[in-house]
């Protein structure tokens, strides 16, 4: 079916373009969605994965992506992907119209094909959908992004600005994560090792080169900090830590107020990490962090190292931290 007749179908739904955006990001492949969509499902690395976004009204984005080795031709791809889904919605016993757009009268040959970076999609069927497929030479990934929604729930417009705005990398270095209103970078050897997401709490644990980095949220500030922030960092913060050794000190982050510790592990991990150093004490492992009270979203935000230069990894890490719009 030409592409045409599937974009004369009326998507609109007041308000929904003048929503307020926030990034949502995974293994730095990411997109400017409204702030009421939140992540749901993530899996795979760098290499291979997918992760999926909801809406309220029944609104969903996935991304997959795959690294691989040279230039794909990725209408071959966009072809193979829309079989899939006219396959599935055929067994659904629903109708299926599919097109792929805004490559092919260009493309009249394979070696222009194969050198094409973008390529976009779309279906309809019980429910519809846009979607896109870029191949970034400098990740060598084939990252595919569809949004897809009940026919008249979401604003053609919206949707195409959402595909619009799909990136893979950032031109500021590092790998760039968004979820729930938190968005960071970290360094491009930090792979991440750990999670946990939570609605209170989340949690993303990273270990690279530099050391360990792990970016920490927390909801309900005020609850939590009732007796005061130096009280709360002290006794939840740093007790999570082993007999820690070190000092901490109240410090201006940008417009928040934040405490910044430097020290390290005591007690038997302490000694642990002593042994393995010993005989190259240049590398005995450090523990940094910086902590701050965010007012406009009442939560706190923490960012901690463990490493051989762990202040510098923190403030690297923190630097690139957004805890709210605006």
């Amino acid at each position: 079916m030409a592409a045409t007749a599937l974009r004369s179908k009326k998507t609109e739904k007041a308000g929904v373009s003048k929503t307020a955006l926030s990034l949502i990001a995974w293994e730095g492949i990411g997109a400017q969605m409204p702030e009421s969509w939140n992540l749901v499902a993530a899996s795979g690395d760098a290499s291979a994965g997918y992760y999926r976004v909801d809406g309220p009204e029944s609104e969903i984005v996935e991304f997959r992506w795959r690294k691989l080795r040279s230039q794909p031709d990725l209408e071959s791809i966009a072809e193979d992907y829309l079989k899939q889904v006219k396959k599935s919605t055929r067994k659904q016993k629903n109708i299926y119209e599919g097109d792929i757009f805004g490559s092919r009268r260009r493309a009249r040959s394979s070696k222009t094909r194969s050198r094409m970076t973008q390529v976009r999609f779309e279906w309809l069927s019980d429910r519809q959908a846009l979607g896109k497929l870029l191949w970034c030479g400098e990740c060598k990934r084939v990252v595919i992004a569809q949004i897809s929604f009940p026919p008249g729930k979401v604003e053609r417009q919206q949707a195409e600005a959402m595909l619009e705005s799909v990136h893979d990398h950032t031109l500021d270095g590092g790998v760039e994560w968004g979820l729930y209103g938190l968005s960071f970078r970290v360094p491009s050897s930090a792979k991440l090792i750990r999670q946990q997401l939570m609605s209170g709490f989340l949690s993303l644990n990273f270990k690279g080169r530099a050391g360990r980095v792990i970016i920490e949220r927390w909801g309900l500030a005020e609850v939590l900090l009732s007796d005061g922030m130096q009280a709360w960092h002290r006794n939840e913060y740093l007790g999570t830590l082993s007999s820690f050794r070190g000092e901490t000190d109240p410090v201006d982050w940008g417009e928040h107020e934040a405490l910044q510790t430097q020290g390290r592990e005591g007690g038997l991990q302490g000694l642990r990490l002593l042994y393995r150093a010993f005989f190259m004490p240049w590398r005995v492992e450090r523990f940094a962090s910086l902590v701050w009270h965010c007012p406009q979203t009442n939560r706190i935000v923490g960012v901690r190292a463990f490493g051989v230069r762990p202040l510098d990894l923190v403030h690297s890490v923190a630097a690139t931290v957004r805890c709210h719009e605006g």
